[in-house]
C-alpha cells in the first residue's frame, strides 16, 4: 500500500527530492507536514511495503542539507538522501 499526497502542479524552478527508511508510520505524516511547513512540498509519498517515505519540495533558496537534519530528527526517519 502506498499513501500520496500530491499538490496542485505548477511548474516550479527546481525540486529537491528526499528519500528516507523508517521504522514507523503512526502520525508520521503530521509530524512532517509541521516541520515542512514553510516549504512548498510537492509530493509526500509513503510507501509501507518498502518502508520508504519520498517528499519531493520544490523551489531553490533553501538549505537541502538542513531539511534532510530536520527530517532525521523525526522518530522513525532514518538515513535521508537528497536528490
Amino acid at each position: 500500500m502506498t499513501t500520496v499526497l500530491d499538490a496542485p502542479a505548477v511548474a516550479p524552478a527546481v525540486t529537491t527530492v528526499f528519500t528516507a527508511a523508517i521504522v514507523e508510520t503512526e502520525g508520521m505524516f503530521a509530524r512532517i507536514a509541521v516541520l515542512l511547513n514553510p516549504y512548498d512540498v510537492r509530493r509526500l509519498a509513503l510507501c509501507l511495503e518498502s518502508s520508504t517515505l519520498e517528499i519531493v519540495v520544490a523551489g531553490n533558496g533553501f538549505d537541502a542539507g538542513r531539511v534532510a537534519a530536520r527530517l532525521e530528527k523525526v522518530i522513525g526517519v532514518l538515513e535521508v538522501t537528497v536528490n
